[in-house]
């Protein structure tokens, strides 16, 4: 809520003037009746009483600040009480002890009683493909920046041209633009690499896009692997995606790759080889021949690494929940438009409702074993970005961002450390903890205030009263509205 306090009625400069001019009218009255001992006593004096209350004036002088709010500090876990946070153009200017009056042209916000976090961040997006109908969907959600993961989606999406809301701030993104794949690739249009000299071109093909990292997938050969990694290394740029399904979790490690998607690899990890050979064995059979001693391995090795674990457990979920009409009737469909939905049913029209029916059990007996590990892992060092996979079927831009938070505390995961996988930790992974990841004096203004403290709940993520991104305000009214258009528009 936004409030206007009555000190703004009065301008700074012209409140320093008056009182600076009231000051040596007051001096020169009195020192025509008074020694000069006197003098001096009563001029410091009243200097005294001058001086905070130009400072607290001058201090105020600021484009925003939330007033009275309890930061979240995701550095410690501990809530800083009743700060008041100064903005001005992006960035978070200062930070101060007590409530101070703004100019007559400050945005006040009044936090009392809220919660102030970082700006979320799905470090497991599809965003740049149809931007403008997603980012209401997010800022909406509170996410204020994502990792793309794939910024051409195949041709076969046509994405109509539509207008922007008006007032709607992109988010930040870290990008990656094409799947670096095998021959045949997953998809088409990807880069295909199988040998040294693809390799470099692939790699001098993403830098000549300016992406931020390279984004692997399934089908290259471990020889095709290891070749996009050498030359990543001296290029220096990161690479990251899926672990090749001929690569092991621990090559992979080895190789230098920056994160590992959807859990790729690990239960690979955790079974005896042979077991990992045998592919007529059910998934039960598999996970039955997991092994505590390789577990506790793999994760003293990941804990010590550079990889970073981006378990996108709401994908994995929606896997197993294909068949469940409850499910698939959630209503947050509506948000979404048709073009999207028909890309959700043209991804499941390959497969016959039995082949779907078998998918589903195999994958929902695989879902819930790698759930009970995540609290595990995180335990023992294993170092976790939280990511979505919006848009694949039954993951909503924005929305699922919480319910993958959700998911994580439901594994075994801390509230705290939690809400590090899409603050603290994204900042970390990216190397840009200059700008995000915490609620600091210097980082950009990218900010959400919640009515409920999340550290208590993790669903309190969801209590969204304001959004702030690179400082500009959308208060509860504002977003709204967003979800109301999106709708809308999808309608």
């Amino acid at each position: 809520m936004e409030f206007s306090n009555p000190l703004h009625l009065m301008n700074v400069s012209n409140l320093f003037q008056m009182l600076i001019s009231t000051y040596f009218l007051y001096f020169k009255t009195y020192t025509m009746n008074t020694d000069i001992s006197k003098r001096i006593k009563s001029g410091i004096v009243i200097l005294l009483l001058i001086i905070p209350i130009v400072s607290f004036c001058r201090a105020g002088n600021h484009d925003c600040l939330i007033t009275n709010v309890n930061i979240v500090d995701v550095n410690t876990g501990k809530i800083l009480k009743n700060k008041t946070i100064a903005i001005d153009n992006n960035r978070i200017t200062a930070i101060y002890d007590k409530e101070i009056a703004g100019s007559d042209s400050t945005i006040v916000i009044d936090g009392k009683g809220k919660y102030l976090i970082p700006g979320l961040w799905d470090m497991h997006a599809h965003y740049k493909w149809n931007r403008i109908d997603t980012e209401p969907l997010l800022i909406a959600n509170g996410i204020t920046g994502v990792r793309e993961m794939w910024a051409d989606m195949p041709e076969y999406v046509k994405v109509p041209k539509n207008t922007p809301q008006e007032g709607v701030v992109s988010p930040d993104i870290y990008f990656a633009a094409d799947f670096i794949d095998g021959n045949p690739p997953a998809f088409p249009g990807s880069l295909i690499v199988t040998n040294t000299e693809e390799a470099i071109a692939a790699v001098n093909n993403q830098i000549e896009k300016k992406v931020d990292f390279l984004k692997v997938y399934n089908t290259l050969t471990e020889v095709a692997f290891m070749a996009i990694a050498n030359e990543a290394s001296k290029r220096n740029i990161p690479f990251a995606g899926h672990i090749p399904n001929t690569v092991s979790i621990y090559k992979a490690i080895e190789a230098g790759m920056a994160s590992s998607e959807h859990l790729q690899g690990f239960l690979e990890g955790c079974i005896p080889q042979n077991k990992n050979e045998n592919s007529n064995i059910s998934m039960e059979e598999f996970i039955n021949s997991f092994s505590e001693e390789r577990f506790d391995s793999l994760c003293s090795v990941l804990a010590k690494s550079n990889m970073w674990l981006c378990p996108t457990l709401v994908v994995n979920r929606a896997n197993c929940y294909l068949n469940d009409s409850i499910f698939i009737n959630d209503n947050r469909k509506s948000y979404l438009q048709s073009y999207v939905i028909d890309l959700w049913k043209l991804q499941l029209s390959a497969y016959t409702q039995s082949q779907i029916d078998t998918f589903v059990k195999s994958a929902r007996v695989r879902y819930f074993f790698e759930l009970s590990l995540i609290g595990k892992m995180n335990e023992k060092g294993v170092k976790f970005i939280a990511g979505t996979d919006f848009p694949n079927p039954y993951v909503f831009p924005g929305f699922s961002l919480h319910d993958e938070l959700s998911l994580m505390v439901k594994g075994g995961m801390p509230a705290l450390d939690v809400l590090k996988s899409a603050t603290l930790n994204a900042a970390i992974f990216m190397n840009k903890r200059a700008d995000f990841g915490s609620v600091e004096a210097g980082k950009l203004a990218s900010l959400v205030l919640l009515n409920k403290n999340p550290l208590e709940n993790i669903e309190n993520t969801k209590t969204i009263e304001t959004v702030i991104i690179q400082g500009k305000v959308y208060n509860r009214r504002a977003l709204d509205l967003m979800l109301e258009q999106a709708k809308s528009n999808a309608r």
